[in-house]
């Protein structure tokens, strides 16, 4: 079976989608002999780390033009959605000769803006094509691109949407964790020492700086918690866009000296941030469909706090593994956040439901299976 998972960014960039054709590659060479595997990308940009994949998948980048180009253009600058479509149409035509000459059994998307790519690779080249749906991405005119497509969705949010959009009926595929390398460890003093004193508390968040990633909501109930002397820090891992607003932010509430601006980490030191966390933090109020990093801090036995919203409902179940509050509302973030602080025992259980949740419903083994199973229900007899 030859396929194809096609996503510009998964070689031009970190993320949930871009970690998950990377580790789905991974396990489905590892679990089924019969899958040959090519992954298509972006050209990379330089110091961009390709990860270590094995010899049994083949990586091939096309050049594109970056969406970044096109808002220079006056009627495009803030066009976004209309650039990252020009993006992908831009990174198809680049690859439409090699799809043409590999003739893959299966083309497996991750994003709305390749399906006039799939749709054409299926015509003329016999293609199946496995639509993966990770989120909106939404485009003028996509229904009649996305006609009889057999589709997955990260979580059963985000098959609502897609159905409600597209009339599709998708499988749900969860996304993966590595629980391996996402386990509960031993905290290291020398790193703890670096944030916080013995006597204070610390909440991590890891995730994109967005406006819709809630993190100011964090913020807020940070300077709540801090003027009722609680000694509480914020770690925040990541970065984008948002991040000078959120530094202007934490200066403004006066906890400026209480929250580090970490930036990108690799997954490999993950699990030891995770481990200094008193509780890890959710606050997204939109486009949020799954929750990779409340898993892998679940896998790593640490008790969560998440708004109420989307994906997060379907990893975080209120009362067993963690607790749920109302999307942007940073005074019950606050309340949450002081109940289990005050609550060590019920940080420990907890922790310890999300380790075992997380292991009998998000491990890569049981994605790629659940995905190996939709190829060969879409292959022709």
């Amino acid at each position: 079976m030859k396929i194809a998972l096609y996503n510009l960014t998964t070689t031009t960039k970190t993320g949930g989608v871009e970690s998950f054709v990377w580790e789905l590659a991974r396990y489905l060479t590892r679990l089924y002999p019969d899958c040959q595997i090519d992954i298509i990308g972006g050209k990379s940009p330089p110091g961009f780390q390709i990860p270590e994949i094995g010899p049994q998948v083949r990586i091939i980048t096309r050049p594109f033009v970056g969406r970044e180009q096109f808002r220079r253009l006056p009627l495009l600058n803030r066009a976004y959605g209309l650039t990252k479509l020009l993006e992908r149409l831009t990174f198809g035509v680049t690859s439409l000769r090699l799809l043409g000459r590999e003739r893959y059994d299966i083309v497996h998307i991750q994003k709305p803006y390749d399906l006039p790519i799939a749709q054409l690779a299926q015509r003329r080249y016999g293609s199946q094509i496995l639509f993966g749906c990770h989120g909106k991405d939404f485009f003028s005119g996509d229904r009649f691109f996305a006609r009889n497509l057999a589709a997955v969705s990260c979580s059963h949010y985000n098959a609502a949407t897609i159905e409600q959009h597209y009339g599709l009926h998708p499988v749900v595929v969860y996304n993966g964790i590595d629980i391996e390398l996402f386990s509960p460890r031993p905290v290291r003093p020398e790193l703890r020492a670096r944030f916080a004193r013995p006597d204070e508390f610390l909440v991590t968040l890891v995730g994109r700086h967005e406006r819709w990633k809630g993190i100011q909501h964090l913020l807020y109930a940070l300077a709540k918690l801090r003027r009722k002397n609680l000694p509480v820090k914020a770690l925040l891992v990541g970065d984008g866009p948002y991040r000078a607003y959120l530094e202007q932010l934490a200066q403004k509430l006066d906890v400026g000296e209480a929250v580090c601006f970490l930036g990108n980490l690799p997954n490999r030191d993950l699990p030891d941030y995770y481990a200094l966390s008193d509780i890890v933090i959710g606050t997204s109020f939109g486009n949020e469909t799954f929750g990779i990093a409340l898993c892998e801090a679940a896998a790593c036995e640490r008790p969560i706090i998440a708004s109420d919203f989307g994906g997060f409902r379907e990893v975080v179940q209120h009362g067993e593994t963690g607790l749920r509050y109302p999307a942007q509302n940073s005074e019950a973030l606050a309340e949450a956040i002081e109940e289990l602080l005050d609550d060590p025992a019920r940080r420990l259980a907890f922790g310890q439901a999300g380790r075992r949740f997380v292991a009998e419903n998000f491990t890569w083994e049981r994605v790629a299976a659940r995905v190996y199973t939709e190829y060969r229900q879409i292959l022709p007899d």
